[in-house]
This record gives structure tokens, C-alpha cells and sequence, in this order.
């Protein structure tokens, strides 16, 4: 990891530098007091005495802000009266509502602010409302996009029509107008999610603007963190977490929630200020305080560890200091405003559609980079007030703090020369980066959600924030499938830069009818392009520290290219199970296990496993390929599950197992070895490769690698990146050297394991591609395969993690899980990546075999613990396993489908990883052998061959090609312990 010495060190001469750098800065905004008694606010004054200068840069009366009557000494001639009483919800009122109230009740509300503060800063109000503050364009048109509203990506919609400056000139990246939000279509087909999505755009995604004050309106109760204004005071006037005011006003009540602190604009805008909105979405607000929304289910409160001690937002947050770090600035004492300019927030006179072309802020801006010392201008030339340089060193003043900061240069980092050297930076900070965000290695971590669910339900109704009317549909978005802190994802952001992605609000669709009857059942999306709309984005994820990622991570994992994972999928409908007699194709109830029944049976000789080719945008099964030993490989479409049709047969005796990569089936084919298979047509399947080993019996793909349990020869290695010349490139005894007893390596797994942050340390955990052998004799052996020519044993298990003499492994499955603590905070709730072993274990030499279930955490691979152990009732001999990932709303549940020889088939329950038990027995389901389960892989985003599965909504972006991903993938580490060990 590089140790990078942080801007914590250079804080004690702050004073000294501070002293003899003040000339150089900006100086700071007036103090406040009273507001000055003058004549035109000697009325106001009388009862409001005591109340703050609001404007201290310039003196401005009580009526030159409000309107109203000065003089009057009655309040109902001084104030200004409504013509009807506001709503007092968080409806956006219309743009031409009782304009003279509106003033009086916030002069800076942008209906009427280009008439109160646009008479000096004319200017900054009209830039105001193109920005994406004003339209919320992005947002709007992501989301319509991605559920199929929009026919392309351009930007159509904001919250108000809005038109660029007249004879402005539109920039590359800008459209010339937006209109308002189209109403919900009743008559539209009512089995499209685009019909209903619209209403979810209308009744939730409306808050996050200027043009409202959002839900925690005036008076409303139990609003913490989210009380603002709208308009130019949303950012300009501070408001504490309770809403409480103290302000010197007698007459502003000290217990009704919805006032500001004082009564005075600020130009020192507090990071708290900008998380009363940035606190959603893409939660870049609660990374950069080190803050992550909690899991579903997930215990929090003041006597749980690692979570807030109060609600903000109407949530606990988690916070976990060592392993979900603040971002360095926010923890330096730097604030949004620190590096965020003016136009960043309050826009430039263009309208833009995305927020990478709204910002001109680079981290380039304050550190420079390997050619040049900062110059302190941003990406448009516009200078930092805030920077200054002084010969070869760099300083910031803390807009809000005052603070001077040192700013390391990056050309410093890499000269051996200077002070702030650092070889492990110089290392990687190399022009064969130039194309890398710098964040792209120093965004420490992340939360993804994977999967959100939109629900509409027509039983109830519901605001519809832009009309003001309750209407049919009750709609939900927040609901979380999928959580985790630990998922990497890079691709090309609009720029060209490869930069890190998230999942922004994709969400796939439940919808009910009046009478409840479901019209739409967890569908996902698509997009006009033919795509899915399950997407992520290219995002700034505010959560840089010091310690980059380490090498491996983009280096060695696929995932971290969209290729994706297991530990994401989402059961869809059917299991798939070898039998003695065929193939059994079982439809899963996933509301009643008990419920799941066979649906067909395929008949052919004892098959042995099972490869699912499934459509990308609704995961349903297309295909089957199914390892027939003595015959072949035969292929079987699904499109009627219960009726599969034979679509063509390759002979292939020896095989064993199959595995699916892209367009290409990987075999393991007994002594003939790893033969690779070209189904791109699948009524001919083609063999076009092939890599000898001694007895390939299991096959399991990663990063364009494929990991064969080899028999007595234990685990061979082989590069599939050109399937039609794989290359063996090493293998390893799994007895270890000294031991020449053969192995009997029969399953195997494969699993990247990202790194996490340390904070304490100032390091990552390591990094590492996991691989997980199945052995007849030895048990479960783990491997790091980060270096394949050269893998090494991290663990090996002849019976040591259990007390039964031996284990004969049966089947195998690697997955990352987040586990939910007790209430009490006594267990905490942690991600950790899991070991699933089915195996048929003995308690002594000659005693009958029993089924036995072993969950195994091995975040420390080199120790992993045994946390669930079971017995599966009835005996028999335990022959295969398959994940499900159930989602019922609000929760994920989490089982696995066990099959035994001449038994009935078992779910476990595994949703409690340290409590494994028995859901349901199904008597009608007994498949004997390996399962496939058909699901939707949420993070995954293009297939093995580079073809795209899921859209992206920001023009420009998207994923490497194949080849792109394979260079990367095999590009030569140093030996410097960048491949950790």
C-alpha cells in the first residue's frame, strides 16, 4: 500500500503559515449584528427587534427584501397576506403562485429572486436556474432513461421549461431548453414499467432541488438533518440539524422546528449545509463524513457500535472510523466549498445534463500533476481564490475554517528528490495512468446497492408533488436488495477517464392494480437501445484517503470491469438439477418454498452438471448445456421451460463439468483435459480449443482464467483469454511438495477479495484472487491464485476446521454476504465473503457417510472460521448445491437447495450465516447431482466477450472492450509487494 505521509502532519506551522499568507487570501465576510434601525424598518423592527443583519456585505432594509409596508405598526398592514393559505406540504408550488407571499415569506425563493437578489447579483440567480440545483435534468432523465421513458439520453426534462441565456451559444455538453415533467398517462399499456415510472418521478424523486424547502417543511416534526430553505437560502443560510432557530427575533418561536440558526446569509457555507440534500442516490454526502446507509434490517442506535447515535435524514447512519474511513479532506477539516466553486454549484448560464459536465473542479486543480506544478485554475481556466503558490509550494485557506493547508504537488510525490517523496506512489503514478482518475485508485471504499426495488401499488394514493393532487399509486424506491462495501467497478466515464462506478438509482419494477392484483412482478428494465437498465455510473465517490488500492485490484479482477459476480445474483424462477434419469427443471415459489414444484423432466443418461445461458434483460433461462459422461455435451432451449427441446448434441465422453464464459463453454473432460466449446450458435456447438491436463473432473472461470480441479494432479491453471489457444501455466499439488499421496481434487471455486481500508494503519487489507479445491481426501484446500504462474496454499483443511476424521467434498460455492448484528450491538453487522461446503463427512474410518453443511468465513483466508455446521436430516448422500437469493419486500432472504441420492431435496435457510437450518424438505424434487439456478447478475455489465448487457445513461461512458480488459488483466506486477502476500 502506498504510505503517503497526510496533510495531518503538516498542521502544526498552520499558525505561521496562516500569519504570513493572510495578504495573499481573500479576506473574510463581515461579522454580523443587529440589524440596523433605519426608517424603513422602524416598523418591523418594533416587534422583530433584536433580529440579525441578514446581508452584512451591505446594508439592505427589512422591505427591500420582504416588501410589506415599513412603516405600518400593525403587523396586518406591515406584513404582506396571502390570497389563500399555502399548503404546507412539500408540493412544488406553482412558478406564478402569490408571488408578493412568496417574497415576503423568502425573498431568496427563485420565483421571485431575480426581482429581489438578481437586482445586484443578476447574474448568479439566472445561472442559478439552469443549473442542475435549479433543473435537477440529470436525475430526472437517468432514471426515465434507464426504465425505458426516453428514447436516448439527451436531456429533456427539468423541474420548470427552461431556456438557455437568449444568444447564448450552446456548449458541447449543453441543451439549449428543458420542458416540465410529463403527468402520469392512465391509457398508456399498463404493463410497461415506463407508464409507471413516471409517477415514481413525480410523487418521490422531487425534493432534491431549489424550487422546494423538500419534506422537512416548516413545523413538521422529527425532520432532523433535512431542514433548509429553498432558493438561494438552501445554501446561504444555515440551518442546524433540529431545526431549531437562535435568533435573537422575539418573535420566531425557539421549539417549532423549520428555522434557520440565525437571521443572516453566509458566503461560509458548512459541509452540513450541502448533506441536507447530497445524502441519497449516490450517497456522496455520507461518504465523505464517513457516514454509509444502513443494510436493510441492520440494528443501529446510540448503544450500537459503528452507527450513529441519532437519526439524520430520518435514518441511522452506519460509522465505522478503521474500515469506512471520512474522506482525507473532510477529515483535514476541508469543506464542499473548499473545492467546489461557485459555478460548480450555481452553474455557469449553461444547462447540463450531468453533473461531470456541471463541475470544472479536477483533483489536478489543487495538486497538479506529473508535468506541471498547480497553477490554482480550474478545467475552465477559472482561478481558486483559495489556492495560492509560492514558488514550488501550494497552499489553501479554508474558506470556512480559515486554515491554511499545505497542498502536496504530484510532481513532488515522484521526484526522489523532494520531501514528499514516495516510492510506492512513484511506482504507480507512471504515464501509463494518464488515462485514470486519480480517484480511481484513492477511492478508499463504497456503498452499492445493488438492486433497488420500485413498487407502485394503485390501492392507495399518493401526492403528486408537481400537480398538488393525491392520485391512484402509491410508490416506494428506497427498498435495497443487494449491500456491500467492498464491490469495485471501473469503466470510462464521459470524459474518457477510467474512473470508479456506482449504482446510481437503477431499480427493477413490482406493480399492483386497485384490487391488488400484480400487473408488473419484479421486472427489470430496458432501455430503448435493447439494453438493461440495471445500470451504474461513473461517480466521484468522496471517499479518497491516502492508501491507494492496491494493484490487484484492477489487475487481477474482472469484476472490477463489470464482468461481475455470483455474490449479486437474484434468483429469478427456475432451478435446474441433474438426475439419475435427465435433467429436473423446478419452479421456485419464492414467496413458499414448500410450493416449488417440478416443472419437466429432460431425459438423458445420468448428466453430471449444467451450464445456463440467460437473457440480459430479465435473466430467464435460454439455454441449458448439460455434461452427459460417456456421451457429450447436449443443449436444450428453454424459451417454454416446461416443454425444453433438444437444440444439439457434441460428443465429448470423458466430460465432467461445464462452465459458461461469454459465447464459450469451458469443459472439464476427464483425461482429455480443458476443452473450450464456441456456442455463439447454439444449434452448433463447436470445440476450438483445448489444454491437457491429467484428469479435468471441475472447471470454474475468473479474469479470463480457468481453475480445473485436476485429479490426482490437484489444481491446474490455464489462460482461456484466446479460447482457441488456451495455455496451461502452472498447477499445484494441493498435499504440498514433501507429500507424494495423490490428490483427488474434484470441485472447484474462484473469488476476487477486494481490499478494505485500515485507517489506523494507514494501509489496505490485502487484496487477493481466491481459489477454493475440493479434495476426496484432503477436504477444502484455499489458494491465492493473485500471481497464477505461481499459486500458493493459504489454507488447507484434512478435517481441522471440523471433528469428523474425513470429508469427501461434494460441492463447493464462494460468495460475499452481509451479515446483520444483534440488536444490542454485541454481534456487529459485517460484510464478509463465505465458503459454502456441501460434503459427505465420517466420524471414524468405516462409519457410514453422512451429509453434512459447512459455512466457513474466511475474510482472513489464511484462518478461516467454521461459524455453521448441520447435519441434513434423513441421511443419504448429499450430491450437489445451488445459491437461491430470494427477495419478498422488504427483505432479501438468502437459502441454498440441496440434492441427495434417493432423498428428498432440503432448503436451508442461510440468511443467518452462523445459524444454518432447515426451510423446508421438498419430497417431489429429487435431482441427485449439481444444480444451475437461473438469476440476474446486478453487477454485472458486459459478458465475457465485451458485449454489453447494461446500458449506460451518461452519453460517452461505458465499459472497455474484451480486449482492453485482457491487457489490463494481464499486465506484469512488480515484485515489490504490490501482489500481496
Amino acid at each position: 500500500m502506498i504510505r503517503a505521509r497526510t496533510v495531518f502532519r503538516i498542521f502544526m506551522p498552520v499558525v505561521v503559515i496562516a500569519t504570513a499568507l493572510g495578504p495573499f487570501f481573500t479576506q473574510d465576510e463581515p461579522a454580523v449584528g443587529p440589524a440596523r434601525s433605519d426608517r424603513a424598518s422602524q416598523g418591523c423592527l418594533s416587534c422583530h427587534g433584536g433580529i440579525e443583519e441578514m446581508h452584512p456585505w451591505h446594508h439592505l432594509t427589512c422591505v427591500d427584501c420582504h416588501g410589506g409596508n415599513g412603516d405600518a405598526a400593525q403587523q396586518k398592514a406591515a406584513h404582506v397576506s396571502p390570497r389563500r393559505k399555502l399548503p404546507g406540504d412539500e408540493r412544488i408550488l406553482p412558478r406564478d403562485q402569490d408571488l408578493a407571499y412568496l417574497r415576503f415569506v423568502n425573498p431568496t425563493n427563485l420565483r421571485v429572486a431575480g426581482s429581489v437578489c438578481g437586482v445586484c447579483h443578476g447574474d448568479a440567480v439566472s445561472n442559478l436556474e439552469r443549473s442542475l440545483h435549479g433543473t435537477t435534468a440529470g436525475h430526472l432523465s437517468d432514471g426515465l432513461y434507464e426504465n425505458g421513458y426516453l428514447a436516448n439520453r439527451t436531456k429533456r426534462y427539468g423541474i420548470f421549461p427552461v431556456t438557455a441565456a437568449e444568444n447564448a451559444e450552446t456548449p458541447a455538453h449543453g441543451f439549449p431548453s428543458l420542458t416540465a415533467l410529463p403527468r402520469f398517462d392512465p391509457y398508456a399499456e399498463r404493463d410497461r414499467i415506463a407508464t409507471h415510472f413516471i409517477d415514481a418521478v413525480r410523487k418521490s424523486c422531487l425534493q432534491c432541488h431549489l424550487w422546494s424547502e423538500g419534506r422537512a417543511v416548516r413545523g413538521r416534526l422529527g425532520q432532523d438533518g433535512d431542514y433548509r430553505s429553498d432558493g438561494c437560502a438552501a445554501c446561504h443560510v444555515t440551518y442546524a440539524d433540529s431545526g431549531l432557530t437562535q435568533t435573537d427575533d422575539p418573535t420566531i418561536g425557539k421549539l417549532e422546528p423549520g428555522h434557520p440558526i440565525r437571521h443572516v446569509l453566509t458566503s461560509k457555507i458548512p459541509t452540513e449545509t450541502c448533506t441536507r440534500c447530497h445524502y441519497g442516490d449516490a450517497s456522496i454526502g455520507l461518504h465523505f463524513r464517513g457516514l454509509a446507509q444502513l443494510v436493510p434490517g441492520m440494528p443501529a442506535g446510540p448503544e450500537v457500535p459503528n452507527t450513529t447515535d441519532s437519526r439524520l435524514n430520518g435514518a441511522f447512519y452506519l460509522r465505522d472510523p478503521e474500515q469506512r474511513p471520512a474522506d482525507i479532506h473532510h477529515a483535514a477539516g476541508l469543506a464542499c466549498i473548499d473545492c467546489h466553486t461557485v459555478s460548480d454549484v450555481m452553474g455557469d448560464g449553461n444547462i447540463y445534463g450531468e453533473m461531470e459536465h456541471a463541475v470544472e473542479i479536477e483533483c489536478t486543480t489543487c495538486h497538479g500533476t506529473l508535468e506541471r506544478l498547480s497553477d490554482g485554475t480550474t478545467s475552465r481556466g477559472r482561478a481558486l481564490p483559495q489556492l495560492v503558490r509560492r514558488g514550488e509550494r501550494v497552499f489553501m485557506r479554508s474558506k470556512l475554517s480559515g486554515r491554511v493547508h499545505i497542498v502536496k504537488q504530484t510532481q513532488h510525490v515522484v521526484d526522489p528528490a523532494h520531501p514528499h517523496y514516495n516510492p510506492r506512489a512513484a511506482a504507480a503514478m507512471t504515464n501509463d495512468h494518464d488515462g485514470l482518475e486519480c480517484y480511481g485508485c484513492h477511492n478508499a471504499w463504497n456503498v452499492n446497492f445493488f438492486g433497488f426495488h420500485f413498487d407502485r401499488n394503485e390501492s392507495f394514493t399518493q401526492l403528486d408533488m408537481l400537480s398538488g393532487e393525491r392520485t391512484a399509486g402509491r410508490v416506494t424506491t428506497l427498498e435495497k436488495v443487494f449491500a456491500t462495501f467492498d464491490s469495485l467497478t471501473l469503466g470510462r466515464n464521459s470524459e474518457g477517464m477510467i474512473a470508479p462506478y456506482l449504482v446510481g438509482f437503477s431499480t427493477f419494477t413490482t406493480v399492483r392494480d386497485a384490487e391488488g392484483k400484480t400487473i408488473i412482478d419484479q421486472r427489470m428494465p430496458e432501455t430503448a437501445a435493447g439494453l438493461s437498465g440495471m445500470t451504474m455510473v461513473a461517480h466521484q465517490m468522496h471517499t479518497v484517503r491516502p492508501a491507494a488500492r492496491s494493484c490487484v485490484e484492477c489487475h487481477r479482477s474482472s469484476a472490477a470491469w463489470g464482468l461481475g459476480t455470483d455474490s449479486f445474483a437474484l434468483t429469478r424462477q427456475l432451478v435446474l438439477s441433474t438426475a439419475p434419469t435427465g435433467l429436473e427443471i423446478v419452479g421456485i415459489d419464492r414467496q413458499n418454498l414448500a410450493q416449488s414444484r417440478l416443472l419437466a423432466r429432460a431425459s438423458m443418461p445420468a448428466p453430471s452438471d449444467i451450464a445456463l445461458t440467460v437473457d440480459p434483460l430479465q435473466a430467464f433461462a435460454r439455454e441449458a448445456w448439460v455434461a452427459v459422461p460417456g456421451h457429450g455435451l447436449t443443449g436444450l432451449d428453454l424459451e417454454r421451460p416446461a416443454f425444453p427441446e433438444k437444440l444439439a448434441e457434441l460428443a465429448l465422453p470423458e466430460i465432467r463439468a461445464v462452465e459458461r464464459s461469454g459465447d464459450h463453454l469451458l469443459v472439464a473432460a476427464g483425461a482429455r483435459g480443458l476443452v473450450i466449446v464456441d456456442v455463439s450458435d447454439p444449434h452448433q456447438p463447436t470445440q476450438v480449443g483445448l489444454a491437457k491436463t491429467e484428469d479435468a473432473r471441475d472447471v470454474a472461470w475468473l479474469s479470463y482464467y480457468a481453475f480445473v480441479a485436476d485429479g490426482a494432479a490437484g489444481l491446474a491453471i490455464v489462460d482461456v483469454a484466446d479460447p482457441v489457444q488456451p495455455r496451461l501455466i502452472s498447477r499445484i499439488d494441493l498435499n504440498g511438495a514433501k507429500n507424494r499421496r495423490p490428490n483427488a481434487a474434484q470441485r472447484v471455486v474462484a473469488f476476487f477479495q477486494n481490499g478494505r481500508p485500515k485507517a489506523s494503519s494507514r494501509q489496505r487489507s490485502p487484496a487477493r484472487l481466491l481459489v477454493a479445491v475440493g479434495d476426496g481426501e484432503l477436504g477444502v484446500t484455499i489458494l491465492d491464485a493473485t500471481d497464477p504462474a505461481r499459486p500458493r496454499q493459504l489454507f488447507r483443511n484434512p478435517g481441522s476446521l471440523s471433528s469428523l476424521a474425513t470429508l469427501d467434498v461434494v460441492d463447493l460455492a464462494i460468495t460475499s454476504k452481509f451479515d446483520l448484528g444483534s440488536p444490542g450491538g454485541e454481534i456487529r453487522s459485517e460484510e464478509h465473503p463465505y465458503l459454502y461446503v456441501l460434503a459427505n463427512a465420517r466420524r471414524r474410518q468405516g462409519s457410514a457417510p453422512e451429509p453434512r453443511w459447512f459455512s466457513i468465513r474466511i475474510t482472513d483466508p489464511t484462518a478461516p472460521k467454521l461459524v455453521g455446521e448441520l447435519t441434513l436430516p434423513g441421511g443419504g448422500i448429499a450430491s450437489g448445491f445451488g445459491l437461491l437469493r430470494l427477495y419478498n419486500p422488504p427483505f432479501l432472504t438468502f437459502h441454498a437447495l440441496v440434492t441427495r441420492r434417493n432423498r428428498a431435496a432440503v432448503f436451508l435457510d442461510l440468511t443467518k450465516s452462523t445459524a444454518p437450518k432447515i426451510a423446508e424438505e421438498i419430497p417431489t424434487l429429487r435431482g441427485t447431482g449439481r444444480l444451475a439456478v437461473e438469476s440476474m447478475r446486478f453487477d454485472q455489465q458486459i459478458d465475457a466477450t465485451g458485449r454489453r448487457l447494461k446500458d449506460v445513461s451518461h452519453e460517452g461512458a461505458g465499459y472497455l472492450s474484451r480486449e482492453e480488459i485482457v491487457r489490463l488483466l494481464r499486465v506484469k506486477l512488480p515484485k515489490d509487494g504490490s501482489v500481496d502476500r
